[in-house]
């Protein structure tokens, strides 16, 4: 597994702000960034518009609608990403979600990838993460 290809993926998919954690036991850990272009926002908008009743921007448009678009955006993305960084490696990998963060617009997401089976949950708390 060379992690120069996994980092090279990413980067030309668009996933920026990587930054590598562990790399030990024929595991890499890394953390990265989900970055909204402007018209995934400008749709997470018009979404949350369309269906709340709540004035823009206000708590329930935001809570409710704003939010959970962006993360099913960056979910879906991240997952399509993922999967073809694990067939055209020949790898596994695994990966976490953390919440949306409003001020930087962005989601955050630790990866695991290794040529041998794991559990991310047992790698993370064997990392203290």
């Amino acid at each position: 597994m060379k992690k120069r290809d996994i980092l090279e993926f990413l980067e030309n998919n668009g996933i920026d702000e990587v930054e590598e954690i562990s790399s030990k036991n024929k595991m890499y850990v890394i953390k990265f960034f989900y970055d909204f272009d402007e018209d995934e926002l400008k749709a997470a908008i018009g979404y949350a518009n369309d269906e709340s009743d709540d004035e823009e921007n206000g708590d329930i448009w935001t809570r409710d609608y704003y939010i959970p678009y962006l993360n099913d955006i960056a979910s879906d993305n991240v997952n399509e990403i993922i999967e073809e960084i694990m067939d055209e490696l020949e790898i596994n990998a695994q990966y976490i979600s953390y919440d949306f963060d409003e001020e930087e617009e962005k989601c955050e997401y630790i990866a695991v990838f290794s040529t041998e089976d794991f559990e991310i949950e047992e790698v993370l708390e064997d990392l203290d993460i």
